[in-house]
């Protein structure tokens, strides 16, 4: 299981029509798709074509879809949906002929890519989960201070908060963070994210 954290409710969501899951859903995972895209050299407009292409096989899927962790990750099956969704693309539009990339999943540069933007998604899910685990203001003064690396005098200031606090809140959520990180660790060995 090395969807994020959210991924049992949210296909759970998802397969009851739930709106603001699918666009949750499209809003994680399209950059991913148009990456993998990039990869095939893919134009813009193509890339878009595949995200929609996948989508659709998703959501057709989905109506009938139960994900079963001990079969495979879903990482693994959404990587192939979107690499064989890519491959019919190319097939389809012959006059774009591209390199098909190997299939030998050892040796795959794919696969190596799909898992760099893999641990992205997971890493913004992780984000997410923190900011619903701390209070809104020391999660902007870990993601100002933190993450965007403004200077803690002008983030203590901006926020109202001593520069005492700001290493506070900047310690907590790096501890809340890496538990975080280390449960998506402990569930899927291949990724490892960096904190």
């Amino acid at each position: 299981m090395d969807y994020p954290s959210t991924h049992k409710s949210l296909l759970a969501k998802i397969h009851d029509g739930d709106e603001v899951a699918w666009r949750d859903f499209y809003r994680r995972y399209a950059p991913v798709i148009r990456y993998v895209g990039s990869l095939y050299r893919f134009t813009a407009a193509e890339c878009d074509d595949l995200v929609q292409s996948v989508m659709l096989k998703f959501f057709n899927a989905e109506k009938k879809f139960v994900w079963d962790e001990r079969r495979a990750r879903f990482r693994t099956w959404f990587a192939s949906v979107i690499r064989s969704q890519a491959v019919e693309y190319i097939r389809a539009n012959s006059r774009a002929r591209r390199e098909l990339p190997p299939v030998a999943e050892e040796c795959d540069p794919f696969a190596a890519e799909f898992l760099d933007e893999w641990r992205k998604v997971l890493l913004e899910e992780a984000l997410d989960s923190l900011r619903l685990r701390v209070d809104a203001v020391t999660f902007q003064a870990f993601e100002m201070y933190a993450l965007q690396h403004r200077d803690a005098a002008e983030v203590a200031e901006a926020l109202g908060v001593s520069r005492d606090q700001l290493y506070v809140a900047k310690s907590r959520c790096l501890k809340l963070l890496r538990a975080i990180v280390a449960e998506y660790e402990r569930l899927d060995g291949e990724l490892h994210l960096d904190v």
